[in-house]
């Protein structure tokens, strides 16, 4: 039985608006496409800066030396440094550690260790100026 010719019509209309939509759908589809591909940037064209933002390090315990400071264990990564710090008398180096690692003031150095200020103030100088000489000779 053959169609009648509003009834072709129809179909023809219904064909028609089926293509045009699928026609814009794919249009729209390229469109954005190009408009990611003008915010996109190329991996290798990205400095090092900004790649190291999105990097991770593993730190593992064995990768510092671990000084223990009244139960505080403090770990240093850097090896210089460290050694520096262990040819360094106890008790000079103790106050270094509360001081630049812990934040401590030198008031709060003199109660936790039971010393004056002024003793702390100049075991952390001459300490510092021990590390200093230390970390010269080391390096020639």
């Amino acid at each position: 039985m053959k169609p009648s010719s509003f009834q072709a019509t129809i179909e023809n209309q219904f064909d028609y608006i089926c293509k045009r939509a699928m026609e814009d759908e794919r249009k729209d589809y390229f469109k954005q496409l190009s408009r990611l591909a003008k915010h996109e940037v190329s991996f290798s064209e990205i400095g090092d800066y900004l790649v190291n933002q999105f990097a991770t390090t593993d730190s593992y315990s064995t990768d510092f030396q671990v000084f223990m400071l009244n139960g505080i264990s403090i770990g240093i990564e850097n090896d210089l440094l460290s050694e520096a710090l262990r040819a360094l008398p106890s008790n000079k180096r103790d106050i270094l550690l509360l001081f630049y690692f812990m934040d401590m003031s030198d008031s709060e150095i003199a109660d936790m260790l039971k010393f004056n200020r002024s003793t702390v103030y100049r075991h952390r100088t001459s300490g510092l100026a021990m590390m200093k000489k230390f970390m010269e000779e080391f390096e020639e």
